[in-house]
């Protein structure tokens, strides 16, 4: 999954959507805390999970709240409006939540964890229309390298590192929103993967 794609994306639908300021705070918080979930596969990637857990405690420090009956409150009208899943635990322990993507192109599938085996289903790109599958990634702007919350090595070069990539030209820019009339989301990864591969051009 695509942070800055959902991030970009939620705000487009703001316009129709029309969540209140908790309910928008509450759904970034919700993103952070999948992103903060992230899992490694066996072969090195950080991947979304698709179920995470965040605690009525957590949501409620978070977001001022004072009680778990108005997280269920506000946690219902996030389901209603069709941008999560949850699935409450049988005992008091935090329940699973499931974001709901706006990019059409993800689908999930199963790894097995680095260091444990545990199998987990993870978000990764599939196939949109003609674009070609992407390997699962953690909370970049396209497919470098990414690292979860808390862990960039001091190493590599600045962590943000958008502005790094080249920008397209206006003929081509217009070349790609042509095969993406209908859908943003594709359209914005497809800008992406020619920047980066301008950058990989120019070295």
């Amino acid at each position: 999954m695509n942070y800055l794609t959902e991030l970009l994306a939620f705000y487009r639908w703001l316009e129709v959507g029309r969540l209140g300021p908790l309910l928008q705070s509450f759904w970034h918080l919700l993103m952070f805390f999948n992103n903060k979930a992230a899992v490694r596969s066996e072969d090195g990637r950080w991947c979304w999970p698709v179920v995470f857990k965040v605690p009525n405690s957590e949501v409620c420090r978070f977001l001022g709240l004072t009680s778990r009956f108005q997280v269920n409150a506000q946690r219902k009208h996030l389901i209603r409006h069709g941008r999560i899943d949850y699935t409450p635990h049988v005992s008091q322990h935090a329940g699973d939540y499931r974001m709901k993507p706006f990019d059409t192109g993800l689908c999930e599938t199963e790894i097995s964890v680095m260091d444990t085996g545990q199998k987990r289903l993870v978000w990764t790109q599939g196939v949109t229309r003609d674009a070609h599958p992407a390997a699962p990634f953690i909370n970049g702007v396209n497919s470098k390298p990414c690292y979860p919350y808390g862990s960039v090595p001091e190493a590599l070069p600045a962590s943000n590192g958008f502005n790094l990539l080249p920008q397209l030209t206006e003929a081509e820019k217009a070349a790609i929103v042509s095969l993406y009339p209908e859908d943003e989301v594709a359209c914005f990864n497809a800008m992406w993967a020619a920047r980066e591969r301008k950058q990989k051009e120019k070295r």
